[in-house]
């Protein structure tokens, strides 16, 4: 019997220490999914706090667009250059949080678009971008087949026989015969890669068809796409007219083409112009490709709050017009990263 008891109480002691070491887990676990489940919420917290302020800096940077627009239309200076003070504004602190804001105009992009039927001329256009890829391939060291702006055209066409091709890729699918919504779109062309991709990307936008270039916020190798007789030195005197090196009011009037009369007077172009007059080939110039000012904005927006980082892109759309005064976020991004700022925004002051 003394023997058997103490067997009991040993097994006794076994059990409650057993117990005691699975409640110790347990409590440990719920400590540690309490303590994980709270860093959640706080990160959850902390990037919706950095959305929402994302989304109201977003509304500061169309009123400073607001403010730019009637301020030209008050001075009837109507133009937007390079030296704006749109295009560097400075690091501010709001809220607790660090915000950065970058501005880029789109319409002084190549225009992706412009090979649609919808351009003015989807001939010239194919042409334009042939050039343009060959200087980012010879800047960049990409190898970008020149082919990829006629697989372009073809597929903006719907009366094209692209989808033959699409259709026998793995997984297949069909050109679209639309106008792209967004440069990305771009990788679904034919020979086009995510490398590829990268290095058109600081060069290039989708906005509607028949949107002008405008000459003052343009990058020298996308004007020279224009005409194969244009240099890029040639095309670096005309575009570098509007490249101060420092924003405000006191070099925005003095580093600027006023008006497309203005531009067709340079002493470079001029004989391009001239020798293409009366042409309709590809290569001709014509004075509705170009403008001075911009509807098309696209804002970067860097929010930090708590550790957390946040980058938004929205493209901006500002009318002019004073009857109408529309301005509004036509596309947003929420997927873009710190280093595609830098990547993308090509000029500033």
């Amino acid at each position: 019997m003394p023997s058997y008891a103490s067997k009991q109480k040993g097994l006794a002691l076994i059990t409650v220490l057993f117990v005691f070491a699975l409640v110790s887990l347990l409590a440990i676990s719920m400590q540690s999914r309490q303590k994980m489940s709270m860093a959640q919420a706080s990160a959850s917290i902390s990037l919706t706090q950095a959305q929402l302020l994302a989304l109201s800096v977003e509304d500061v940077a169309k009123s400073g667009l607001i403010f730019d627009a009637n301020r030209d239309r008050d001075q009837n200076e109507l133009w937007d250059t390079s030296a704006e003070q749109w295009n560097q504004l400075p690091p501010t602190e709001w809220a607790g949080a660090n915000i950065e804001i970058y501005v880029r105009d789109l319409q002084g992009l190549f225009n992706l678009n412009s090979l649609s039927p919808d351009g003015v001329n989807p001939s010239a256009a194919m042409t334009r971008f042939e050039i343009l890829i060959n200087e980012v391939s010879s800047k960049t060291g990409v190898l970008i087949p020149s082919s990829v702006a006629s697989n372009l055209k073809d597929w903006l066409d719907p009366n094209s026989t692209a989808s033959s091709i699409y259709q026998n890729m793995e997984p297949p699918y069909s050109a679209s015969g639309v106008p792209f919504s967004h440069p990305s779109e771009l990788m679904l062309i034919e020979e086009v890669d995510r490398d590829i991709y990268i290095a058109l990307e600081p060069y290039i936008t989708a906005l509607p068809a028949k949107t002008p270039l405008n000459i003052n916020t343009t990058d020298p190798m996308i004007f020279t796409s224009w005409d194969s007789k244009l240099t890029l030195a040639d095309a670096e005197k005309i575009v570098n007219v509007t490249r101060p090196g420092t924003c405000g009011p006191s070099v925005r009037k003095a580093n600027v083409h006023e008006s497309i009369t203005d531009l067709w007077a340079d002493s470079v172009l001029d004989p391009l112009i001239k020798a293409s007059a009366g042409q309709n080939a590809t290569g001709a110039w014509i004075e509705g490709d170009f403008s001075v000012n911009t509807v098309y904005f696209s804002v970067f927006i860097k929010v930090q709050v708590d550790g957390q980082e946040m980058i938004l892109e929205s493209i901006i759309k500002r009318d002019m017009d004073p009857n109408t005064g529309f301005i509004g976020v036509v596309y947003r991004d929420f997927s873009r990263k710190a280093a595609d700022i830098g990547r993308l925004k090509l000029i500033s002051c």
